[in-house]
């Protein structure tokens, strides 16, 4: 199976919260239309372009470089942008709102992917799981988008929780993806040959220079870690709290389906368990929601046991959470759905894939469509859908 060989294999369009006006009001609702590029590059990309101040444009959502996206932004109605277009993305007017558009400023997202690659053998048990995903769903785990800052399988956050601060900074400061250009890599490798004196590190990179900086001169790492970009900081806390999350769920899932029922796939930091189907019985043993953790939530006594489970194993408590005095950085307690049913779901027939096809070996693509709350990934669907 391959996903994304090329971005119009996969479009995703918000499906906005915020009612949109042909009254002219404060705000001005723009289409932003991408592909090659993220969310954030495509908003900076336009402040530079138009000489906007980056702070007063609004986004309700996220959408990545390897997908063809649709989405809202808005800006103060006295800007114009209109006619905006490049190689990665154009910017189109479609009304006014009152208000600039905020994160989660949305029901969620419509997705059309096509999956290529497909032998034909495994076209039969696809049908069938298709026929099953309206009804039983699948679970709602977040998806290996999520854990881009995990690198060697080290998550920063439980780094943090220890207080190794030391081991956190060099994380950052040292730990590079493969992806990543070759500049950055570069730095990095040069930080790393030189970690036992930084002092005479000369780094070109402004936000790895900043970070450097004060541990050489306030000789904390903790002060050191505190430099590094709050976002940055914050995406490393809400990694390992998703992926205790995931675990919690795939202990919800062991104790109330069939152990026949289950199987894993794999993901970026581990397996998530799927299920083939549900009986009435196990679709109302499992809960509609489970919390994620933070060291104040307050957990139902069906979901303390498996959370101390799920602590247990990763070697650290509820109460060690707490850094938030020390870091300024905190996990959020919040009710996540466990169990997720696509909407309006939609699977094509198999037909030849032009890409992977040759003389003496058939493939196949199938073109599925759904829509999903916000917050959710619609990898899960393909995942549950194609075993991988």
């Amino acid at each position: 199976m391959k996903l994304k060989q090329q971005p119009s294999d996969f479009i995703v369009e918000e499906i906005p919260s915020i009612e949109i006006s042909s009254e002219k009001d404060e705000h001005a609702i723009y289409l932003l239309e991408k592909q090659g590029i993220d969310t954030f590059d495509a908003i900076r990309s336009l402040a530079k372009q138009r000489h906007l101040p980056l702070f007063e444009i609004g986004y309700a959502g996220l959408k990545d470089k390897h997908a063809h996206a649709k989405q809202y932004v808005s800006l103060p109605a006295h800007f114009n942008v209109q006619g905006l277009k490049n190689d990665l993305f154009s910017l189109t007017f479609v009304g006014y709102h009152r208000k600039k558009i905020k994160i989660g400023d949305l029901q969620g997202n419509r997705f059309t992917i096509m999956v290529r690659d497909l032998k034909e053998n495994d076209l039969p048990d696809i049908m069938v799981r298709a026929q099953t995903l309206p009804i039983f769903g699948v679970p709602n785990y977040f998806d290996s988008q999520r854990f881009g800052s995990v690198i060697n399988g080290e998550f920063i956050a439980t780094m943090v929780i220890q207080k190794n601060y030391e081991h956190a900074v060099k994380q950052y400061l040292t730990a590079y993806q493969k992806s990543e250009p070759k500049k950055i890599k570069d730095q990095k490798r040069k930080i790393q040959a030189s970690w036992n004196d930084l002092s005479s590190t000369v780094v070109y990179n402004k936000a790895f220079a900043i970070v450097i900086k004060e541990y050489v001169k306030t000789k904390s790492w903790l002060a050191a870690y505190k430099k590094i970009p709050a976002h940055l900081r914050e995406m490393y806390i809400n990694a390992y709290q998703s992926f205790l999350w995931n675990d919690c769920v795939k202990e919800v899932l062991k104790k109330n389906v069939e152990k026949n029922k289950l199987y894993s796939v794999k993901y970026a930091v581990g397996a998530l368990l799927f299920y083939t189907h549900l009986s009435e019985q196990e679709m109302q043993k499992t809960p509609a929601t489970f919390q994620t953790i933070s060291d104040t939530t307050v957990f139902s006594e069906s979901e303390k046991p498996i959370v101390d489970q799920v602590l247990s194993k990763q070697g650290i408590t509820q109460t060690a959470l707490a850094i938030e005095a020390d870091t300024g950085n905190f996990f959020k307690s919040r009710p996540r759905q466990v169990l997720l049913i696509p909407e309006q779901f939609i699977i094509s027939e198999p037909t030849n894939d032009e890409f992977n096809s040759k003389a003496n070996v058939k493939r196949y693509k199938i073109q599925v469509s759904f829509s999903l709350p916000k917050g959710s990934y619609a990898t899960m669907v393909t995942k549950r859908l194609f075993n991988q």
